[in-house]
């Protein structure tokens, strides 16, 4: 016969000690359900995606009057350079052009933000609705763990993941370069 720790005590004391660390899990559940329920009543995660979609709202707005006040500035620059006979007059108009093409450039930086706070936006969401889930589970509210939650995006969304962070793995140009003959 192989020897098994219980077989040393006897059954009341392998009863208690069976009890002991029932009732030590147990509050472990409870104490974790509680964080969680005050991680997410703290956390306001709903409201976190507010403020980033305000923020998206924002930069779009003012992605939007800096083009207008760009283009502007350039139908401005190339009508002084198409008509100025001073070639010192029509050189400096085409540099304020040239510095337009610039900030044109440079305005990506909203399309480019939006896609970054958009996949943060669908990570608290996402988030949220495991810690609602887990809770709903331990609350005894809930008999089966429910499906998966399905990718609401579009086709096109979801091949379009946007910018990734400095460090992050990508495939370099070189990787796609030799893809192609």
């Amino acid at each position: 016969m192989a020897f098994s720790p219980l077989n040393s005590v006897s059954v009341e004391e392998g009863h208690a000690l069976l009890q002991r660390h029932l009732i030590s899990l147990s509050e472990a559940i409870a104490r974790t359900r509680q964080e969680i329920a005050d991680l997410r009543h703290e956390q306001e995660a709903s409201r976190a995606c507010d403020e980033l979609h305000a923020v998206v709202h924002g930069t779009e707005q003012a992605t939007n009057t800096i083009l207008t006040a760009s283009e502007t500035v350039d139908s401005l620059a190339r009508g002084i350079a198409k008509q100025s006979r001073d070639g010192a007059t029509r050189a400096d108009a085409q540099a304020i052009q040239t510095q337009m093409q610039t900030i044109f450039e440079a305005c990506n930086f909203q399309d480019l933000t939006g896609q970054r706070i958009s996949k943060v936006v669908r990570t608290i969401v996402l988030v949220e609705e495991r810690v609602g889930e887990m809770l709903r589970l331990w609350s005894g509210a809930g008999g089966a763990p429910a499906k998966p939650v399905a990718d609401r995006r579009t086709e096109e969304e979801a091949l379009l993941n946007g910018p990734v962070l400095p460090g992050e793995a990508t495939v370099s140009q070189d990787a796609v370069d030799a893809m192609f003959p």
